[in-house]
């Protein structure tokens, strides 16, 4: 038989070559999980990024439909236009924003860049006007690269995104969205406006307003005036008139979307002059400072004041005869005509069919800058002119976003008032939004402001 001997020193070897090649493997097999953990760690940053950036668009553009659903007066009560608008807005707000997979075209190359969303083509609009209230949602998937996945067969993911927004009632803010800029309208004016009243028939009447040769104003039996804020702890004295009691309906500023209720409901959207022998200037230098110089009353006409007001505050103005401060103002308001419709034109064709503001300066629908936001007060102390001479203080009973045509040399305001949509919304208190007693009274009807829900 034959025998094979080996040297102690041969089978070190060999252990050792056996050895090294098993911890040449575990290595590559680390070194490989490494890669793997690593690429899946890249992949895990990037789809998070990528999804941060999707929300962050899909939240401007849900933003942007729900500015859009307070806009457009029309004859049909489901509001087509609006929700068109809605969905429009949304897509072109949505484009502003990107999420970056590819690398961006060359600036230079007219070449579309696909890094930005493209709403019409992942995602879609829903708008739902049925409520009092109405809702806007976008969802949106996106089909997202991955950089390393691909090793083991994944190449890209659905990422999907979604947000709802809603229109919701405030009682005061900044202003007005869009426009609050050195060339808008945007904040407020130094307008104290009379709020309009109804007759005993329920007809809405401007204080002022020329009838049969006369000035209207409310004193005859069965003028009455309830201002759309009356609710809860505000259904009293000045937001309702104490002298005539509550009436059946709330003031004619309330807001409405259908063009048959214009002159027969309600004044917005109905063409007016506002007679600078009925409104007030507001005296805003008691207010907290928005601005780092001190402005004058012409200048807060012109430029505005853009700190927060709310209904019910009291604030002080002018003598109703103090005509210096009103021609201070007048001069204010033309500058700002003169930077706006001035150098702009309107689209006439949009205004006609849904009265609402666009042009090509401001292509936002009613962001335009001769859009003013006022104030209104009370119309009943006109029943008592002396009343209205000793007037020092005057308490906010309503708000309203005019647009100003034209301002003439007397002072008189031409224009309308848009649908409300107010920068910075206060919401209001829930004390003053208790169930209300009068059966006609409808959140829908306040002023709005947008915001996400969650």
């Amino acid at each position: 038989m034959n025998r094979i001997f080996t040297r102690p020193g041969s089978i070190r070897n060999f252990y050792r070559r056996q050895q090294k090649g098993s911890i040449m493997v575990l290595t590559t097999l680390l070194i490989m999980g490494m890669i793997g953990m690593l690429a899946l760690a890249i992949d895990l940053g990037f789809l998070f990024s990528a999804r941060n950036q999707l929300q962050n668009g899909i939240d401007a553009a849900t933003l942007a439909a729900g500015a859009g659903l307070r806009v457009t007066m029309e004859d049909d009560p489901a509001a087509p236009q609006q929700k068109l608008l809605a969905q429009q807005l949304a897509i072109q707000y949505a484009g502003y924003n990107q999420v970056r997979t590819k690398s961006d075209p060359d600036p230079n190359g007219n070449q579309p860049n696909e890094n930005n969303i493209q709403l019409d083509k992942i995602g879609k609009v829903t708008v739902d006007t049925s409520g009092d209230l109405p809702r806007a949602q976008v969802d949106a998937v996106l089909k997202t690269p991955l950089l390393f996945a691909g090793i083991f067969g994944f190449n890209s993911i659905d990422m999907g995104a979604t947000a709802k927004a809603s229109l919701l009632p405030v009682d005061g803010g900044n202003g007005t969205i869009g426009a609050g800029t050195a060339i808008g309208g945007g904040c407020w004016r130094p307008l104290f406006v009379p709020d309009t009243f109804f007759d005993i028939n329920n007809v809405p009447l401007r204080v002022g307003a020329v009838i049969s040769g006369i000035p209207r104003v409310p004193s005859q039996d069965g003028d009455y005036y309830r201002s759309r804020f009356a609710a809860g702890a505000r259904n009293t004295y000045p937001f309702v008139d104490s002298i005539t009691g509550v009436g059946s309906s709330v003031t004619s500023l309330r807001d409405t979307q259908l063009k048959a209720d214009i002159g027969v409901k309600t004044i917005m959207g109905e063409d007016i002059v506002l007679d600078p022998n009925y409104y007030f200037i507001a005296d805003f230098s008691a207010l907290p400072r928005a601005t780092f110089d001190v402005l004058s009353v012409g200048d807060l006409a012109n430029f505005g004041y853009c700190g927060k007001i709310r209904v019910g505050d009291n604030i002080p103005v002018y003598p109703i005869k103090d005509l210096a401060k009103k021609d201070e103002v007048r001069t204010g308001l033309l500058a700002l005509q003169y930077r706006t419709v001035g150098v702009d034109s309107i689209d006439v064709t949009t205004e006609a069919l849904f009265r609402y503001v666009t042009s090509s300066s401001y292509p936002g629908p009613n962001t335009h800058g001769a859009i003013i936001p006022v104030l209104f007060y009370n119309p009943i102390i006109w029943k008592d002119p002396g009343a209205v001479d000793a007037t020092t203080t005057l308490t906010v009973t309503n708000i309203g976003l005019f647009f100003m045509r034209n301002v003439r040399p007397t002072g008189e305001l031409e224009g309308y008032f848009v649908r409300e949509i107010i920068s910075g919304g206060t919401p209001i208190d829930a004390t003053n939004m208790t169930s209300d007693s009068d059966p006609s009274f409808k959140r829908s009807w306040l002023p709005m402001s947008v915001q996400l829900l969650k």
